[in-house]
């Protein structure tokens, strides 16, 4: 019995004004070519549809033809909602689609959702979570954070522990050591939201979503598949992948099947004009998204030269002498009583780490003068 474990696809998502439909589509292809490959008998998706609570027509279609293709191939599938979803926009249709034997998760009502995939293994559906909302349902009860929350969900949950139980959640879940986290996740302040592992003890198989970086969280049967692409530059080393698990009887064994993207992240170091050689930009993806760093101390026009070659400029930064030494200690009472050529020479010093010689500043006075 083989499961398929998805997450945080947001679809829609722009990384850097850049919209990544089209990566997306490309990836998602995949995701079907491996349903049919690998001979999957069920798909847990486990958060972030969307990048939006509300998301674009594109992002709609695009989901709307995955799951087209997936009712093609009579495989079972269930969805919960993540943080970046709305949970009763994403369930909308949810009792119809069960008719096509895909599940979404409806918003909590107090109890967790649970389906029987077969009569030895039953799917529950915790879509994400906070506090205020499971106090909602149990005022009575001590709630003083997301792990004491999460724990009473569970604890009121029964679970017959002769079946195969899988649990579907979207939450930031911590084990012995934290987590990989990356810059493109929803920030909470420190820990807040974190959740102990152990909780999730009860089940055979905790397919989380919310992390974009594919790991397991303290045991191999509690794992975030991590995103389907990267979505920023802390991702870049990251190997995404799809993540199959199979189940004989009790016995778990996990699998990873690497993805492929069409333009991928990429980020490289050096001088401007090493990047504009022949023998640079012919030997690299030039439609990968980039993040040229460069060292140069003056690189006019920079990112005009590069996008000649390089359509997909994501981030161009500067590693000199003037952006290691760029703190200016500003002194308000000396500032006021300055000229205004005398604060561009203070700005040309913080942009060049030079002073003016005498001819620019006899431009600039002239300049000045005459306006």
């Amino acid at each position: 019995m083989k499961f398929l474990h998805l997450g945080d696809l947001h679809i829609g998502k722009k990384v850097n004004t850049f919209n990544m439909i089209e990566e997306q589509k490309y990836v998602l292809t995949q995701i079907i070519d491996i349903i049919k490959e690998k001979n999957i008998d069920g798909i847990l998706i486990a958060g972030d549809i969307f990048d939006r609570s509300v998301p674009s027509s594109e992002a709609l279609e695009v989901f709307n033809d995955f799951l087209d293709e997936i009712n093609g191939l009579k495989t079972k599938t269930y969805i919960i909602s993540g943080n970046h979803d709305g949970a009763d926009r994403l369930s909308f249709l949810s009792s119809f689609l069960k008719k096509s034997d895909i599940f979404i998760s409806k918003p909590f009502s107090g109890i967790l959702e649970s389906f029987d995939f077969n009569e030895n293994t039953k799917i529950y559906l915790m879509p994400y979570l906070y506090p205020a909302i499971i106090r909602n349902f149990y005022p009575n009860e001590e709630i003083k954070n997301y792990n004491d929350a999460i724990k009473l969900v569970i604890n009121k949950t029964i679970i017959d522990k002769t079946k195969i139980n899988i649990l579907l959640a979207h939450q930031f879940v911590i084990g012995k050591n934290m987590p990989i986290v990356s810059d493109s996740e929803q920030k909470s302040v420190g820990t807040i939201e974190s959740i102990e592992y152990n909780i999730f003890e009860k089940f055979d198989y905790t397919a989380l979503g919310h992390l974009h970086c594919p790991q397991k969280v303290g045991v191999d049967k509690i794992r975030y598949s991590g995103s389907l692409y990267k979505y920023s530059f802390s991702e870049l080393n990251q190997k995404k992948c799809a993540t199959i698990i199979e189940f004989n009887e009790k016995k778990l064994n996990i699998d990873f099947i690497p993805l492929k993207f069409k333009n991928d992240l990429a980020q490289y170091k050096g001088k401007l004009e090493d990047f504009l050689k022949p023998e640079f930009y012919e030997n690299i993806n030039k439609n990968d998204y980039m993040h040229f760093i460069l060292t140069d101390e003056y690189a006019p026009d920079a990112k005009k030269r590069l996008a000649l070659h390089f359509p997909n400029i994501m981030i161009l930064e500067f590693d000199n002498t003037y952006t290691k030494n760029n703190s200016v200690d500003i002194n308000i009472e000396l500032a006021k009583n300055k000229t205004i050529q005398e604060h561009f020479c203070d700005f040309y010093l913080e942009q060049t780490s030079n002073k003016i010689d005498e001819i620019k500043r006899e431009m600039v006075d002239k300049i000045l003068c005459d306006h």
